[in-house]
C-alpha cells in the first residue's frame, strides 16, 4: 500500500512533460507570429491612409496659396512659411512636408494643374505605389 501511495503522490507532483511544454510554446509562437503580421499590415495601411489624407490637405493648401497670392507656390516649403502678416497656410512646419515613410512630398506641375506626390512605401518616385493628389480623389469613393 505504501508503494502505491508514494507513486500516486509522485505522479501528482510531476508537473508538465517536455512534450507538453514544447507544444504550448509552439502554439504561443504561432499565435504571436499571426498577431505580429496583422499589426504590421495594419500599420502599413494606416501609413497609406495618412499619406492620402496629407496629399489631399496639401492640395487644398496649394489652392489656398494661389487664392491668397495670385500665384502657385514655387515649392511646398512656401506653404509652411509665414509671409508678411499672414500665418503659414499649412500647419506643422517642415515636418508636415514628409510622408509617413520619411520622404518629402513633391509638388509637380501637370498641364495647368499642380499635383502633390508621396513616394509611397518604397520611397522612390515614379512607381505604382506613389500616392498622388490627382488619383487619390478619384479612388476615395472605393
Amino acid at each position: 500500500m505504501i508503494d502505491a501511495e508514494k507513486k500516486a503522490t509522485l505522479a501528482m507532483r510531476a508537473g508538465f512533460t517536455l512534450i507538453e511544454i514544447l507544444v504550448a510554446v509552439a502554439i504561443i509562437g504561432i499565435l504571436g507570429a499571426v498577431a505580429v503580421t496583422n499589426v504590421i499590415a495594419g500599420i502599413e495601411k494606416a501609413k497609406q491612409t495618412a499619406a492620402k489624407e496629407a496629399v489631399g490637405v496639401m492640395s487644398n493648401a496649394v489652392t489656398q496659396y494661389y487664392l491668397a497670392n495670385k500665384k502657385y507656390p514655387s515649392d511646398l516649403r512656401d506653404l509652411v512659411r509665414e509671409t508678411g502678416d499672414s500665418e503659414p497656410i499649412l500647419d506643422g512646419g517642415e515636418g508636415a512636408l514628409e510622408d509617413p515613410w520619411g520622404t518629402e512630398y513633391k509638388l509637380e506641375k501637370k498641364n495647368k494643374r499642380y499635383v502633390i506626390i508621396s513616394a509611397g512605401p518604397d520611397m522612390e518616385f515614379g512607381n505604382d505605389d506613389d500616392i498622388r493628389s490627382d488619383t487619390t480623389k478619384k479612388s476615395s469613393g472605393n
